[in-house]
């Protein structure tokens, strides 16, 4: 194995990465964690991640940290484990604004990150980066479908174990969206992932209601030794079946209109009707994420589970005649079915709107057989 290229660095940057299934809102906690950063005065900046070009995630970040400072880059086509030299080439980039924090976001399908990825950083680049506690966000109905089984999924095994494996590897596991959730629910849930995880910290946190998130942030920032959980056993082919469940959309596409439209509700319309859809089929949402972008200002929709509803960001568009609007889908069907589902419902709701569409860039595939280059599982 050809070690990776040397970088140089004017000062050992702390590397805060935070990993977690879809859907467990990674992208607005990480953005919070920046926000926070930043009034601190530190010099800040994130690396986002995905398999394919067209990242409602990197729009959403580079929206909500307007005006701070934050160098953005992602890495797409792959994830971090198997884009390592990709990773460190964007990483390089940001060096150049001299930041104190980098921040980094995994695929949402992501595990083994330890050994592929913090390891090999340790290894070859110990002097530029150290590691703050790594954390796994999950959501709490992943919980109570994937963990403990209290809720129907549509998900074969495999997907929970993926689910399982990230967790076994945190260092640090966030409880996520606490404000849905009454008070005895939450500490029933921590105290289950505490038992499940016996000397893990647990902690709970709403990132969209900025509940537990200083001291989330206090942790990252201690001096407790971060990414040092590698997992000792995992089954690549049980891994490689559960990123396969999936079927992984992004497209962009433009939108018009002769009368002004309301793009929040377009998105929202657009989310139902592929939601229900997917009803019809049993298929289980990983994520479904919409940006609508027009006048250099985004808004974007959310949807993560076959049973909820779609949840709008807070930024307002007004009513606008044109746009671009981003679709990322992560959802249990053969990428051709997904396609089909995805452009009929895209269609759909531009004709209930009386719009004009065109397809701008469209993907769909499943994601390729994990193969880190630089796996290593020493402990370090």
């Amino acid at each position: 194995m050809t070690a990776p290229r040397k970088i140089k660095t004017k000062k050992q940057v702390k590397l805060i990465f935070a990993g977690g299934f879809l859907g467990s809102g990674k992208t607005t906690a990480l953005a919070a964690i920046a926000k926070k950063l930043v009034q601190r005065g530190m010099k800040v900046g994130i690396v986002t991640n995905d398999q394919s070009e067209n990242l409602v995630d990197t729009v959403i970040v580079k929206q909500m940290l307007d005006e701070l400072g934050v160098a953005v880059e992602e890495v797409v086509k792959g994830c971090f484990c198997c884009k390592f030299d990709e990773l460190i080439d964007h990483m390089e980039k940001i060096l150049l604004h001299e930041p104190d924090v980098l921040l980094g976001e995994p695929v949402g399908s992501c595990t083994d990150f330890v050994a592929a990825v913090a390891n090999p950083i340790k290894i070859y680049y110990k002097d530029a980066f150290r590691f703050a506690p790594f954390t796994t966000l999950v959501d709490p109905d992943r919980v109570r479908e994937l963990m403990l089984g209290e809720t129907a999924t549509t998900f074969p095994e495999e997907v929970s174990y993926l689910f399982m494996k990230q967790l076994e590897e945190a260092d640090l596991i966030i409880l996520n969206k606490i404000d849905l959730l009454k008070d005895d629910e939450q500490s029933r849930l921590k105290e289950l992932l505490e038992s499940k995880f016996s000397g893990k910290k647990v902690m709970m946190v709403s990132a969209q209601k900025d509940r537990g998130m200083e001291d989330w942030l206090d942790v990252l920032l201690s001096d407790r030794p971060g990414a040092h959980t590698v997992l000792r056993q995992i089954d690549y082919d049980r891994y490689a079946r559960a990123e396969a469940v999936l079927g992984w959309l992004n497209g962009a596409v433009g939108i018009s209109a002769h009368e002004a439209f309301d793009p929040g509700e377009f998105s929202i319309r657009l989310a139902k009707n592929i939601r229900d859809v997917l009803r019809e089929k049993k298929a289980g949402i990983g994520h479904l994420k919409f940006v609508i972008t027009s006048g250099g200002k985004s808004m974007w929709v959310n949807l993560t589970h076959l049973k909820g509803e779609p949840t709008t960001s807070d930024i307002n568009l007004g009513k606008i005649k044109k746009g671009t609007l981003i679709v990322n889908a992560r959802v249990q069907q053969e990428p051709e079915e997904l396609e089909a589902i995805v452009l009929d419902s895209i269609d759909r709701t531009v004709s209930a709107f009386g719009m004009q569409k065109e397809i701008i860039d469209l993907q769909c595939f499943s994601p390729a057989y994990p193969a880190p280059p630089y796996l290593t599982r020493e402990d370090l």
